[in-house]
């Protein structure tokens, strides 16, 4: 087990104390536990460009050799994804997001050597490609498609497809 109790007890009380800007998404207080649910993509990218590297710097800086080994590891994700969110795309920004990708990938495998890396992992070390080709992340990441999927699965619709309109426009004044 990487976080134990004291770890998420920790990570979750700086959670719940971080004040955030409103435009910014707040990973769930009580992250780790059954309760909060699964999160989403941007809960996620959240929490590990931030929340984690704050609350595992506290914890893991003068700790044994591989807790400072996960903790490098953290950092290095946590700046791919900086770099790789940024709202601008240079190649300055593609250099960076690929150069702490690779270690980032590289920790992942010294520290976890009976572990494969996934095809997401692969898929990760393309993205920089996709910065130059077509500019900022946030002009074509799925975000907004996923808040879209998850209102329409929330909405009950007691098994008669047709039956309910959740909502309607009025194109015509």
């Amino acid at each position: 087990m990487i976080l134990g109790k004291k770890e998420l007890t920790k990570i979750q009380s700086d959670i719940r104390q971080t004040t955030r800007p409103s435009w910014h998404t707040n990973p769930p207080p009580n992250f780790g536990s059954r309760s909060h649910g699964k999160l989403k993509a941007d809960q996620w990218r959240s929490l590990i460009e931030f929340d984690l590297p704050v609350s595992l710097v506290q914890l893991w800086s003068n700790s044994d050799d591989r807790r400072v080994k996960l903790l490098e590891s953290t950092m290095f994700l946590a700046m791919a994804i900086r770099w790789g969110t940024s709202r601008r795309a240079s190649q300055k920004h593609v250099e960076a997001f690929n150069r702490h990708m690779r270690e980032y990938l590289t920790s992942v495998i010294n520290l976890f050597p009976d572990k494969k890396l996934k095809p997401n992992h692969y898929a990760a070390l393309r993205l920089g490609e996709f910065l130059l080709r077509f500019g900022p992340v946030h002009g074509w990441w799925m975000f907004p498609y996923e808040r879209l999927i998850g209102n329409l699965q929330s909405i009950n619709t007691n098994n008669k497809l047709g039956a309910l309109r959740p909502f309607t426009y009025d194109l015509v004044d």
